[in-house]
């Protein structure tokens, strides 16, 4: 999103699908959960995540165009520096992953998602 790589534990991942323009109150924008503000985002191919929740419903989340499928070590993983950490788990990224030359950041969809259902409800 917006040129920004995340990377998803693909044991959180129920179901992937393309995009068609559904709603709903399980249906988040990532950009959205992410708070990126009023920047506007640019979604090329937009793809439905629908995330398995514990002891919850399932809870779906629109992202841009999926690009890789990927094994990684867990000794790669780098965490956020101390000053930005208390933000980065905030919006539920915990992790940062360098990858084919860029930054990706780990996020775990659960902990953001809670948080957002928290926040509505």
């Amino acid at each position: 999103v917006c040129g920004v790589h995340f990377g998803v534990d693909a044991g959180q991942v129920a179901a992937v699908t393309a995009y068609n323009g559904e709603q709903g109150e399980d249906l988040f924008w990532l950009h959205e959960v992410l708070d990126y503000g009023d920047a506007p985002a640019g979604y090329v191919s937009p793809t439905v995540v629908t995330i398995r929740m514990a002891g919850a419903p399932l809870c779906r989340v629109i992202i841009d165009s999926m690009e890789d499928i990927a094994e990684f070590n867990l000794n790669d993983v780098h965490l956020f520096p101390a000053l930005l950490e208390p933000f980065a788990i905030k919006r539920g990224m915990w992790g940062i992953l360098p990858r084919n030359g860029n930054m990706v950041l780990l996020v775990d969809f659960q902990l953001l998602l809670k948080q957002k259902q928290t926040e509505i409800n």
